[in-house]
C-alpha cells in the first residue's frame, strides 16, 4: 500500500494537504469533457440512459459525501453535455447552453467544433447518433432529485464536514481493504465521537453515533460483511429511506443483516447507513 505522496501526478506527487478544508473535490470541471460526455466514451456503448444517469449520480455522491470542499460543475445534476466537445471555451451557446427546465441535456447537438475534436470524430459521431446515450427528461429529473438528496444527507451531519486532519484520522475507518478486497465496493465508516482525556466526546452536529458509506460501482449488487457491525441497529439514512426518496433502488434493494453484519448494496448505487 502506498500513500498519496508516493503516487505521481504528472511531475508532482499526488500527495495530501494538511487539513480537509484545503481539499476541493470534483468529478468534472469547465475544462475538458463533462462527466456525461466522458462516460459516453468510457461506459459500454449499450448502457441505457437511465443507467448512465445512475453512474452520474454515483459520481456526484463521491463528491457530496467526501471530506473537504465539494465542487459541482454547473449542470452536473442535469446531466450536462456539450455534445462531446472537449474544449468548449470558444464554442458558443450552442454547445455550452444549459436547459434549466431539465428537458434536454445538450447531447447530440451536432459534431463539436473541429478545432480540438476532429481527431476524435470517428468515436464521437456514432455515439452522438446512438439513442441510448440521449437522456429523457425523466433521467434528468432523477439525477437532479438524487443530487438534492445527497445535499440533504451531507447537511444532516458534521461527520461529512470534519474540520481537521486529526478529526478525520480519529473518525474514519475503512473496511473492505487489503489483498482480498472487493475492488468495486468502497466502505467507509465515520465515528461520531472523538477520543478525549479518558472519555469520548460526541462531535457537535454529528447527528448519529456512526455513519457507514457504501459505494458500489458495479452494475450488479454486492455484499459485504463487516464483523464490527454484528448485532448493531444500523439503518438506512433517513433521507434515503423516506417515502419521497429519489433513489428507489437504494430504498428497496439495500439491506443490512445484523446477525451476520452483512450489507447488500444495489448496483451503481451509493447508500448511507447510520447508527443512531
Amino acid at each position: 500500500m502506498r500513500s498519496g505522496a508516493e503516487i505521481a501526478y504528472g511531475d508532482h506527487p499526488a500527495g495530501y494537504v494538511s487539513q480537509p478544508g484545503e481539499v476541493v473535490n470534483c468529478v468534472e470541471n469547465h475544462d475538458n469533457h463533462t462527466l456525461w460526455d466522458i462516460n459516453a466514451f468510457k461506459l459500454p456503448l449499450a448502457t441505457a440512459a437511465p443507467e448512465r444517469a445512475r453512474v452520474q449520480a454515483l459520481g456526484l455522491a463521491f463528491v457530496a459525501l467526501s471530506q473537504g470542499l465539494p465542487y459541482f460543475y454547473a449542470g452536473s445534476d442535469l446531466l450536462r453535455s456539450k455534445s462531446m466537445d472537449g474544449n468548449s471555451y470558444d464554442s458558443g451557446d450552442h454547445f455550452n447552453r444549459l436547459d434549466w427546465l431539465g428537458q434536454d441535456n445538450g447531447f447530440g447537438s451536432g459534431l463539436p467544433p473541429a478545432r480540438d475534436n476532429a481527431a476524435f470524430y470517428p468515436l464521437i459521431a456514432p455515439r452522438l447518433a446512438a439513442p441510448q446515450l440521449k437522456p429523457a427528461p425523466a433521467d434528468i429529473a432523477f439525477s437532479r432529485a438524487v443530487f438534492r438528496d445527497l445535499l440533504r444527507i451531507r447537511a444532516s451531519s458534521s461527520l461529512f464536514r470534519l474540520t481537521s486532519a486529526e478529526a478525520v484520522q480519529q473518525c474514519l475507518r475503512l473496511h473492505n481493504t487489503g489483498p482480498a478486497q472487493n475492488p468495486v465496493l468502497i466502505a467507509a465508516e465515520r465515528l461520531g465521537e472523538l477520543a478525549g482525556q479518558g472519555t469520548a466526546q460526541r462531535l457537535t452536529g454529528a447527528g448519529f453515533a456512526k455513519l457507514l458509506l457504501l459505494f458500489n460501482v458495479s452494475p450488479v449488487r454486492q455484499v459485504l460483511q463487516v464483523p464490527s457491525t454484528v448485532a448493531h441497529a444500523w439503518v438506512l439514512h433517513p433521507v434515503q429511506r423516506a417515502g419521497d426518496a429519489a433513489d428507489r433502488r437504494a430504498a428497496s434493494d439495500a439491506a443490512f443483516d445484523p446477525a451476520q453484519g452483512r450489507f447488500t448494496v444495489p448496483g451503481r448505487t451509493a447508500v448511507v447507513y447510520v447508527l443512531p
